[in-house]
């Protein structure tokens, strides 16, 4: 293995390479410390596969401020992909995980008509300050969030994550744009799931969705054996497409994996209130599969991927709120020990 250490666009960029040319080359950038990739790497180039990891601006080695979610109109990423693609003469392909999807996607999006990538890998995408720190429904994911702010010692104002907004249809919009292939794998357990799917669902050019029982580390995903057997296929030229689920049983399926709608008749547009999907186990135990909050009549929850025996034992929980994951003010009639009236809805 061949490594280096350069800078690119004045960021610390470290490059692992197998010894022969390489058969592909992943490009990563990352809030979290691109030194840190180099036992990730030696996995990488023993299967032939190069690795470039950037630090990206104000983090670790790369010198500037940090504005998370700002990697949008930046020509960080573009410039290191123009780079990779100066002397690699094999497919380079951005990927990323968490923050780093989001700067993987925000280089797609700028390359898309230029000179745009031959493929991009995103896991658990954390897709926007808006995103992340609201739910679908528009509630402050406070638990999630706080705890990611002050992990990274970051300075921007508190305020704008409170005046953030989601954009997930300008995102969708914008990727539908994107035709280069499209690897996207997540966890039901995960914040981000329905991220995930939604970016596969609207992404423009071939998309994989792989989606099992995992949560933000995902753990036991088998990750890196997925994306050297998709890599195989971009490579031959037929890169996969379509859905792989995988359930609690390790059972496969090839379905898209259904949402879950509960409505809450009465409930006033600026109501707040959370829900629940459970599973139930003989012993009185339940464990979540699902969970949402938001302001209006209705929660969408999921993506769900349940074994048969899981799906007939979901019950639901709805309440006033689920402190500290999600900010009040919650809607004042879910007084606790109360079960409102609603309706449950499984949707592919």
């Amino acid at each position: 293995m061949r490594s280096s250490r350069t800078r690119v666009g004045g960021l610390a960029t470290f490059g692992w390479l197998p010894d022969d040319a390489p058969r592909a080359v992943l490009v990563v950038r990352t809030p979290y410390g691109a030194a840190g990739h180099a036992a990730e790497a030696r996995g990488w180039t023993a299967h032939g596969i190069g690795l470039v990891v950037q630090d990206v601006r104000g983090r670790h080695a790369s010198p500037g401020e940090f504005v998370p979610y700002a990697e949008h109109g930046s020509a960080d990423g573009p410039d290191l992909l123009a780079w990779v693609r100066g002397w690699a003469e094999a497919p380079v392909v951005l990927m990323g995980t968490s923050y780093g999807a989001h700067a993987a996607l925000a280089t797609a999006l700028a390359t898309a008509e230029v000179a745009a990538p031959d493929g991009v890998v995103v896991a658990v995408p954390a897709l926007g300050l808006g995103e992340t720190a609201r739910t679908r429904g528009g509630v402050l994911q406070l638990a999630s969030r706080l705890g990611w702010w002050l992990a990274q010692d970051v300075r921007r104002p508190w305020a704008d994550v409170l005046a953030a907004r989601r954009t997930d249809a300008e995102r969708a919009a914008a990727v539908a744009r994107i035709d280069c292939p499209l690897l996207a794998i997540g966890g039901t357990d995960d914040y981000f799931a329905h991220d995930t799917v939604d970016l596969w669902s609207a992404w423009g050019g071939p998309a994989r969705l792989v989606l099992g029982p995992w949560d933000h580390w995902l753990a036991g995903a088998r990750r890196a054996a997925r994306i050297l057997a998709w890599l195989d296929d971009l490579r031959a030229g037929h890169p996969a497409t379509g859905v792989l689920t995988v359930d609690r049983d390790g059972t496969t399926r090839a379905d898209p994996p259904p949402l879950a709608t509960v409505r809450l008749p009465g409930v006033a547009a600026d109501d707040q209130w959370c829900a629940s999907l459970v599973v139930r186990a003989p012993d009185g135990t339940a464990r979540e599969v699902a969970h949402g909050a938001a302001r209006g009549d209705r929660i969408t929850l999921g993506p769900l991927v349940l074994t048969d025996a899981e799906r007939a034992a979901l019950a639901l929980r709805v309440g006033a709120d689920d402190f500290p994951r999600y900010a009040r003010p919650a809607h004042p009639a879910l007084r606790p020990g109360r079960v409102p009236d609603h309706h449950l809805e499984l949707t592919a």
